[in-house]
């Protein structure tokens, strides 16, 4: 099987690398770009040398180490003009190809030549790199380099056109998964977001409910410690709707999220909703030492200092003959959420009934 696909991208990787490199100019994925540019060297030099190719690597993890330029920029530009340098450096400076040939042979006897050795330091430095920020783009950058090592292996499997045309097209999923994730999954959470959830209602059908959830006092918690620290409550709350069990959690807006419950009674929606709501109830979000204002008041609260506890209220409605449309079962459930708000917060209240717990 990846024999045949190997295949099909050689015979259409022209296409997959005009491709690759319009979506990451398209979508400013300018690192992409410049690594697509560097590795064309190889892909479509008149003679294709290991010292061209060592000379190409070596351009890419430059590329990858270096804080990412903007398009329009000295650096870019220069990059851009190395890259078309080395495509005619075999003609133009034969005597540094040579040397560059020489070098390229140092690490013969390892299991990848020189110019993979490069390519697998900038895939490591940008695995590093994510793993420190936790930016999605420096790991697939990072995947999307291994079938560029196994390209400029002294020999690889295949042809090296095939495995570069796979390299761009890494690149292509790469870029069009890193825009579904900016119109679909809420930055700061990871959480699927409203545009994501109305896709989702738009296609349900059948036994349905849907719980809006809000953290209680939230605006008065960032005015106090600042937004720093209600980013932290934000991504701790929706660590535990992201466990609700039988539901899928999404961020609805600020500080309210949504879950929906497909094919559950009402009945068990609320069981789960009660367990995520006490597991909110038991969380203590660790705040910077000067965030909260005097020891005291931390201690009026209950709390060690350093520390805050943090509530939600929920509002629960499903699918019923009077609610037969989505939009209708989602204002059932928040008013349901502002009557928990006006009994006291901290609390399950299902759309027509008294509080649940």
């Amino acid at each position: 099987m990846l024999v045949n696909l190997l295949s099909v991208l050689e015979k259409n990787a022209d296409a997959v690398w005009l491709c690759g490199l319009l979506l990451a100019l398209g979508f400013g994925r300018n690192r992409y770009a410049l690594v697509l540019a560097a590795l064309s060297v190889p892909m479509y030099a008149p003679s294709s040398t290991a010292g061209l190719s060592l000379a190409s690597a070596g351009l890419v993890l430059l590329i990858v180490v270096l804080p990412e330029p903007p398009l329009r920029s000295l650096r870019s530009l220069g990059l851009v003009l190395a890259a078309a340098g080395l495509s005619t450096l075999p003609a133009s400076m034969p005597r540094v190809s040579q040397v560059l040939d020489e070098w390229a042979g140092w690490v013969s006897a390892a299991p990848l030549g020189l110019a993979a050795w490069a390519l697998g330091a900038a895939a490591a430095w940008a695995l590093l790199r994510w793993l420190r920020r936790g930016w999605p783009l420096d790991l697939h950058l990072s995947l999307a380099l291994v079938p560029a090592m196994v390209a400029l292996s002294p020999a690889p499997p295949l042809s090296m056109r095939a495995w570069l045309a796979a390299f761009a097209g890494a690149i292509v999923i790469a870029v069009l998964y890193g825009a579904y994730r900016m119109a679909f999954i809420d930055a700061l959470t990871g959480l699927p977001n409203r545009r994501a959830l109305d896709e989702r209602l738009s296609r349900s059908t059948g036994r349905m409910a849907v719980a809006m959830v809000d953290i209680d006092f939230f605006k008065r918690f960032n005015d106090r410690y600042g937004h720093e620290a209600g980013d932290r409550v934000l991504k701790s709350v929706a660590g535990q709707l992201r466990r609700c069990a039988g539901g899928s959690a999404y961020r609805y807006g600020g500080e309210e999220f949504a879950i929906v419950f497909d094919g559950r009674r009402v009945e068990h929606a609320g069981e789960a909703l009660e367990d995520v709501r006490t597991a909110v109830e038991s969380l203590r979000v660790r705040l910077r030492k000067d965030a909260s204002r005097t020891r005291a008041q931390a201690v009026r609260r209950g709390q060690t200092a350093g520390e805050v506890g943090v509530t939600i209220s929920i509002g629960l409605a499903e699918r019923d003959p009077e609610r037969r449309t989505c939009s209708a079962v989602v204002d059932a459930a928040d008013k349901a959420l502002y009557r928990s708000k006006q009994r006291g917060r901290n609390r399950l209240t299902l759309a027509g009934a008294a509080r649940m717990n």
